[in-house]
């Protein structure tokens, strides 16, 4: 009897001596990532509105750009886009394939990713801009485009193949208070920043 206490507290001993090693166990496991693509803006087509504005202080000049063919996809051509002017600051012209007066611009990243996209209203000396912005990646229609509000942060998803996102943009200019010069170039600039 006494043999078996021994040979028991003998087994318990090698097991408590066995369990406390295999506790004692140290491995080794990668941590890592891959960076996000950086973010782009490339221009297709400047928005101009070309030698049609009076520039009459106060006066407005609208381009209002819209889809021709709401069931095209890809990346977006001025021949995708309607547009024309109107206002009493400019000389009206009917909306047309063939104006060319809205920009189009590109964004591109990492495919799949979540943008917030904010195209920026201009108030300067000469004259203001309020932008008017269409906004599709390359999967959708163009039916399917985004209105995005001037001024505030628009969240879109990247096209999960190209990473682009398309921005077709018009607007309204209105002169300042002082009536500018005839003949002469007036230009001002405004900003489209997308973040992650």
């Amino acid at each position: 009897m006494k043999a078996k206490k021994i040979l028991k507290k003998g087994i318990f001993t090698a097991a408590l001596l066995n369990s406390s090693m295999l506790a004692a166990v140290t491995l080794s496991f990668d941590v890592g990532f891959v960076t996000l693509q950086d973010l782009n803006i490339t221009q297709v087509s400047s928005l101009s509105f070309g030698q049609n504005v009076f520039g009459t202080a106060s006066s407005q000049c609208t381009t209002s750009p819209s889809f021709n063919d709401t069931t095209g996809t890809g990346a977006v051509a001025n021949a995708d886009i309607t547009d024309g002017l109107s206002g009493a600051g400019c000389i009206n012209i009917s909306d047309s394939v063939t104006n060319n007066f809205s920009g189009i611009y590109v964004l591109n990243g990492e495919p799949g990713q979540t943008v917030n996209i904010t195209v920026s209203s201009v108030s300067a000396t000469d004259f203001n801009f309020d932008p008017e912005i269409l906004a599709v990646d390359d999967t959708a229609a163009y039916s399917a485009a985004t209105t995005v509000t001037r001024d505030q942060p628009e969240t879109m998803t990247l096209d999960t193949t190209s990473g682009n996102i398309n921005l077709v943009i018009g607007g309204t200019i209105t002169i300042g208070s002082t009536s500018l010069t005839a003949n002469t170039t007036y230009t001002e600039q405004f900003d489209i920043t997308a973040t992650y």
